[in-house]
């Protein structure tokens, strides 16, 4: 199974922590949130990576010479200060149109038992959901979806009627290119857009992530220290 990392934000939200470097780099309980991110994978039968960077891309590349990893692979987005969308499109060309991959963003902390359900799930396009709300840390910030009978009906972060919470974390294949380069084309080009039109036309199935499960999004100074005092001490 190959993973796919979007790692080219800047994460402005965080800056005030960050120094400048890419928040992904960001050490919790002594290892950054991206090493977190692929050890959980690895461990979940993901061998093989494409990380998508852009912002400061060269601290990234500078972590990885120094604890290298086996079998990963940089792309570099120039237009990384556009939507995610446009990251995620940038690995079209190297995926192989007949398999499945999963795609996760660089700032969530999931563990890896959850990677591994999802791959095991065998139904797709799938997407991890929170459905338990009281467990999202920021949930003005969280990309909703409504979901019936395990299916998205709808998604964005300013829905009103909702039922779960987009955890970041999908197993995909190439239909969800046709979908970007489509809404990239009207000006729209964020994953979420991509996702929106999908599932107008196509089946998007979920994953109930467990209660007993730890995963957050990290992108502010409290969820930052949430994660801290949250996420796996070892």
């Amino acid at each position: 199974m190959l993973g796919v990392i979007i790692a080219a934000g800047r994460g402005g939200r965080l800056s005030n922590v960050t120094g400048g470097m890419p928040k992904t780099l960001l050490l919790v309980n002594g290892k950054p949130i991206i090493q977190w991110i692929i050890d959980e994978s690895y461990a979940s039968g993901i061998k093989e990576f494409l990380v998508v960077t852009g912002y400061n891309s060269e601290k990234i590349r500078d972590y990885f010479n120094k604890n290298p990893r086996a079998n990963l692979t940089f792309i570099y987005n120039p237009l990384w200060e556009r939507g995610n969308g446009i990251s995620v499109l940038s690995v079209e060309k190297m995926i192989d149109r007949s398999k499945e991959f999963v795609l996760m963003m660089s700032d969530h902390l999931i563990e890896g038992g959850v990677i591994k359900a999802i791959i095991k799930e065998r139904r797709c396009p799938l997407l991890a959901v929170e459905k338990n709300i009281d467990k999202v840390f920021d949930i003005m910030d969280a990309t909703k979806v409504y979901i019936d009978n395990k299916r998205v009906i709808s998604i964005g972060k300013d829905l009103k009627r909702f039922n779960g919470v987009d955890a970041g974390l999908f197993l995909l294949n190439s239909l969800i290119f046709h979908f970007l380069k489509k809404c990239i084309k009207k000006g729209e080009d964020s994953l979420t857009a991509g996702i929106q039109e999908m599932i107008k036309r196509h089946k998007l199935y979920t994953y109930s992530i467990p209660n007993e499960v730890y995963w957050i999004d990290v992108d502010s100074k409290e969820s930052y220290n949430n994660a801290i005092q949250m996420w796996r001490r070892r």
